[in-house]
């Protein structure tokens, strides 16, 4: 029972709500049952509502494919015939690819080779020249190699 008070400031208010046996008789909501509760009720009509809406725009399609079995022909990837093999046709096919591109990469460059017709003319060097060079590279690899210096730090 409220107190004098209560009862004077609730008759301040300008609204009061009007309540019907039903109502009155019910349990009061719980704190879960006011935000949780609530919350989860609102998804489930929401979801509800879709469903409906996504079954109502089905309901005027009419098409239905007609699949039609055609003995002595299958499918390239054979994903249903043979599913285990898949990986390894398509590693092989890429194989085959990189080769095919390859193959045609080198007659596009052997093409644009042949249009160049510059060859430049190179003579042997004279003989004294040869002896030279031949001289030191023997006395190079005669020479045992220096050891390598250190650098000297302060």
């Amino acid at each position: 029972r409220l107190s004098q008070a209560d009862e004077a400031e609730l008759a301040s208010f300008p609204f009061s709500p009007a309540i019907n046996a039903d109502a009155a008789q019910r349990r009061g909501r719980t704190p879960f049952e006011l935000s949780t509760g609530d919350h989860r009720r609102q998804q489930a009509a929401l979801e509800a509502r879709r469903r409906q809406s996504a079954a109502e725009a089905q309901a005027g399609v009419t098409f239905a494919p007609a699949i039609n079995r055609v003995e002595g022909v299958e499918s390239r990837l054979k994903v249903a015939s043979e599913p285990e093999s898949y990986l390894a046709r398509v590693k092989q096919h890429m194989a085959l690819k990189e080769q095919v591109t390859r193959c045609v990469r080198e007659a596009e460059e052997a093409r644009q080779m042949a249009q160049c017709t510059f060859a430049p003319q190179t003579h042997l060097p004279p003989a004294y020249v040869s002896r030279i060079a031949r001289s030191m590279a023997a006395a190079r690899s005669a020479r045992e190699p220096e050891p390598a210096a250190k650098p000297e730090w302060r």
